[in-house]
């Protein structure tokens, strides 16, 4: 038999072990189904006896998650009665650890999500870059809570720069869901002239938001970031950010129709103007990407890497 497996990682007191508790209390995901809980963290939520036995889980205790090799897994599978994994990971632990292992045979990875304190995001970001990168990079989940009067467009777009296909769900301190975002730095009703500084806030709204842009006029500043194999007359422009530390820069870009590697210096900036357009890439997602009328070679910007405040 199959058994899934949950991870949740994230920095202590993020809320891992309660979004585990949340979870394994609501009928429409435990039907009775017997639940193994791997912990490597106890923090100020406990997984109590009255939670146990209601949720038909045990609680397994682990030291670091380098515990966690693929012959302790069959241990665990041989001595342990379950149907389903869960896993708490230890936020000061490199979430990579596990995902390098891999999991033995019928142990079988269904979702990955990250809890984050909102109201400490800038502490984590400032002092703790690397940790919250491997949190984000691994994840298809991250609840933010505690994001009462959080900036929630700046949680979004530093996020994203790390990992653009993650889902976000914005919790206040009651746990209440409220994930609107404003996002009305962008007049759509005219033409759009995206200046240095306000790039990176421009592309991760067009990740959120293609259709917002779509058949619109645009000119940014980009230079070139990499092609598309097969595809004609069209490369990868944009910018770069650094998203977890100096060693770890990555290109916020986009698809420009119009362009191809002869006309291109591609350790130049260049102007580009023309209409966005919203595309499907190869997964079918929806993205957005830049017919390209006319560009110019341009100066590069006062600062090169992108930021998202």
């Amino acid at each position: 038999m199959i058994k899934p497996v949950y991870v949740f990682s994230g920095f202590i007191d993020a809320g891992k072990t309660s979004a585990i508790k949340s979870t394994l209390y609501n009928p429409r995901f435990n039907e009775g189904e017997a639940t193994l809980i791997l912990c490597f963290e106890q923090g100020d939520v406990e997984y109590d006896q009255k939670f146990l036995q209601f949720s038909n889980s045990k609680v397994l205790y682990l030291d670091s998650i380098n515990e966690l090799s693929i012959e302790k897994q069959k241990q665990i599978d041989k001595e342990y009665e379950f149907e389903r994994v869960f896993i708490e990971l230890n936020g000061m632990e490199d979430d990579n650890i596990l995902y390098d292992t891999g999991f033995i045979q019928n142990w079988e990875l269904a979702q990955t999500l990250t809890c984050i304190d909102a109201s400490k995001f800038t502490m984590y970001l400032a002092n703790l870059r690397q940790f919250l990168y491997n949190h984000v990079v691994n994840a298809e989940v991250v609840i933010l809570n505690r994001s009462d009067g959080v900036d929630k467009r700046y949680l979004r777009n530093n996020l994203k720069s790390i990992n653009q296909f993650i889902e976000l769900i914005f919790e206040d301190k009651d746990g209440n869901v409220s994930n609107k975002i404003e996002d009305e730095l962008f007049d759509v009703s005219k033409p759009l002239d995206i200046s240095d500084t306000d790039y990176g806030l421009w592309f991760m709204d067009a990740i959120d938001n293609p259709k917002k842009y779509d058949r619109k006029q645009l000119t940014i500043k980009a230079k070139y970031a990499g092609k598309i194999e097969d595809a004609k007359d069209v490369l990868i422009m944009g910018r770069k950010a650094m998203v977890c530390c100096a060693e770890d820069i990555t290109d916020i870009a986009l698809p420009c129709i119009g362009l191809n590697e002869k006309q291109i210096d591609k350790d130049k900036y260049y102007t580009l103007s023309g209409t966005s357009i919203c595309i499907e890439n190869d997964e079918g997602m929806e993205m957005c990407a830049l017919k390209v009328d006319s560009f110019t070679e341009a100066e590069a910007p006062a600062e090169e890497l992108v930021n998202f405040n």
